[in-house]
């Protein structure tokens, strides 16, 4: 599968595009959880063919999701589907969801500005017989409501994260 954790049920899954941090942000961050003993789902290689089930399954085991945003988010339904389910979720009120807004101001997210309001619009337009369309879209602004993190920088400031667990 490619993926990263225990074979205890995860803590945290993380849902992120992995273009835009894998290999910096997501990296220090999976890095500081383990240290802190924290169990943590991340699909790591993003396999194409691998069923989403298998990923909703983790998702659905999970204590918390984190949702980074970043510019490249929207371009992917495969992240959109996996945020899709983690609403789901929350709204049973099985999961905390604590969204992080990498290189990008939670407006652009909430108003679906800028590229990544244009990416999600042109994949939209491309699945506009699909009704998930609007499923992802109420996934997407539903995070605005949540607590979460900024992060205009490489650096990640865990005691954050750590408190935002708390006041979710």
């Amino acid at each position: 599968m490619g993926a990263v954790f225990s074979s205890s049920s995860p803590q945290v899954f993380i849902n992120f595009r992995g273009q835009d941090v894998r290999n910096d942000f997501l990296d220090s961050l999976v890095d500081k959880m383990k240290t802190e003993n924290i169990n943590v789902f991340i699909d790591k290689h993003e396999v194409r063919g691998l069923a989403l089930e298998d990923l909703f399954m983790r998702i659905e085991e999970s204590k918390v999701a984190i949702v980074i945003f970043s510019k490249n988010f929207t371009n992917s339904p495969w992240c959109l589907n996996e945020r899709a389910r983690i609403k789901d979720c929350v709204d049973r009120g099985t999961l905390i969801a604590i969204p992080i807004f990498y290189k990008m101001k939670p407006s652009v997210e909430k108003d679906l500005t800028g590229d990544f309001g244009l990416a999600f619009r042109t994949l939209k337009y491309e699945n506009r017989h699909d009704p998930v369309t609007e499923k992802w879209e109420k996934a997407i602004v539903s995070m605005t409501q949540r607590h979460g993190m900024e992060l205009q920088e490489h650096r990640f400031v865990f005691r954050r994260f750590s408190l935002l667990l708390f006041y979710n």
